[in-house]
């Protein structure tokens, strides 16, 4: 079975801070690998609370360094390698987050992951044995390196643009996804936080065409803007089914995409 579990949905400062919406990121379960996508504040817990065992891992990925995204990268590494007594599993993190000059990976736990940490890039390509990581697109975000990810396993796609302003080229990059997250933090756009919003999502849309969208990372205008009549807005807009990301969801990734699906045979 694959499925994305949903460890939290926030996103943009206040709303992690207050944790209207949970910080803790994404755990992937992808043709039997379990990879960690962004383990922001809270992650652990998050893990605990919901079932999924740290020592399962085999891949933690960070889009970017940012706290809402990196916060518990240190302590899902250790909890990953048994409190670093059993060193397994990769590490795949841009530049800045290993060798910037204000790193988010400790050190001392980089020994926990065998060794085996690689720099995301664009154009990368690293094979999980029965899944692939690919650095699909450097995006445009803040001082930070961002990337859009994606997950091809079982003959299948997964792709993640995480955190960036709009510009012309992340449609056509996210082309061939069979499920597409879409991080879109805000309602209107503001220069200084250089997120995507509801038109920006729906002009990637139309591009890559991919056979579900679910929206993700919410900052605090989405959340009082109800991110699921948001989503439906963008559905109808573009033709394409569009969902919502709720903290705790379950998405099956190993349903065919016709339209007599229903949504409840993806979510648990």
């Amino acid at each position: 079975m694959s499925e994305i579990v949903f460890l939290g949905t926030a996103g943009g400062r206040m709303v992690v801070a207050t944790q209207l919406r949970k910080s803790g990121g994404m755990w992937l379960e992808l043709d039997g690998k379990n990879v960690l996508l962004d383990p922001g504040p809270g992650c652990l817990v998050r893990c605990a609370e919901l079932g999924l065992r740290p020592s399962r891992l085999d891949c933690i990925v960070l889009s970017h360094r940012h706290i809402d995204h990196s916060n518990d990268v240190n302590i899902m590494a250790e909890a990953m390698s048994g409190g670093g007594f059993k060193p397994k599993g990769t590490l795949i993190a841009p530049w800045d987050c290993l060798y910037g000059e204000d790193p988010v990976v400790l050190k001392y736990v980089r020994k926990y992951i065998q060794n085996n940490i690689i720099v995301l890039r664009e154009g990368l390509r690293h094979s999980l044995d029965g899944a692939t990581v690919e650095g699909a697109l450097r995006l445009r975000h803040s001082d930070v390196e961002s990337y859009a990810i994606k997950f091809h396993f079982n003959g299948r796609t997964l792709g993640y643009i995480a955190d960036t302003k709009y510009f012309d080229g992340i449609g056509e990059a996210m082309k061939g996804c069979d499920y597409l997250i879409v991080n879109m933090v805000r309602i209107t756009y503001d220069d200084r936080f250089q997120h995507l919003i509801p038109g920006d999502v729906e002009k990637i849309l139309k591009v890559a065409k991919p056979g579900l969208a679910i929206l993700n990372h919410f900052g605090m205008q989405v959340v009082k803007a109800h991110p699921r009549e948001v989503a439906f807005r963008i559905e109808k807009a573009t033709g394409l089914r569009t969902i919502a990301a709720e903290d705790g969801m379950r998405l099956k990734l190993d349903r065919h995409e016709e339209k007599t699906t229903t949504l409840s045979e993806y979510i648990k």
